[in-house]
């Protein structure tokens, strides 16, 4: 065992755990802020894995590929089981001007997507690896599967936020 892979699972740990809390417990939604917190998870994820790697071989990218399909698939569900509640009144998010009419949590089971995430992710990591697809363990790659379902999650929560909105106008 290595220092990365150590430091992988601690990211893991880390990330399932804040995500998992996040999940469970209302959250106002800033879908403008949604959407940077993916961007950021994306540059840092691809900084590390152009850093981190040594070229990216077609079965790398085969791995990438079918792990970014599912995680903007489980990302799309988690948007689609949220449930949403108006605040009253309406509250400033954060230092931006952003103001968030709504809250939204997925509870329990968006914790347990996440877990299926996280099953998923190390069962093609372990397959991927034995095939010679080394750069499928790197942190980056972490990072931008983290940051295309938080892509897609925030994508539904706005269709379904701007329908909300249709219908309550």
């Amino acid at each position: 065992m290595n220092l990365q892979t150590i430091g992988n699972a601690i990211l893991i740990v880390l990330v399932i755990g804040w995500i998992g809390y996040r999940q469970t417990t209302w959250r106002p939604v800033a879908i403008g802020r949604m959407y940077r917190l993916a961007l950021i998870l994306a540059i840092v994820g691809a900084g590390l894995l152009v850093q981190q790697s040594h070229g990216l071989t077609g079965l790398d990218v085969a791995v990438l590929l079918v792990e970014i399909v599912i995680s903007l698939g489980v990302g799309a569900w988690m948007g689609a089981i949220a449930r949403f509640r108006p605040l009253d009144p309406p509250v400033r998010v954060g230092s931006s001007d952003q103001v968030a009419r709504f809250a939204s949590r997925t509870g329990w089971w968006g914790l347990a997507l996440w877990l299926v995430v996280l099953a998923v992710r190390v069962g093609i990591d372990v397959l991927a690896t034995s095939l010679g697809a080394h750069a499928a363990t790197s942190t980056g790659i972490i990072l931008l599967l983290i940051a295309a379902n938080r892509v897609a999650r925030t994508a539904v929560f706005a269709v379904r936020l701007e329908r909300h909105a249709a219908v309550t106008a």
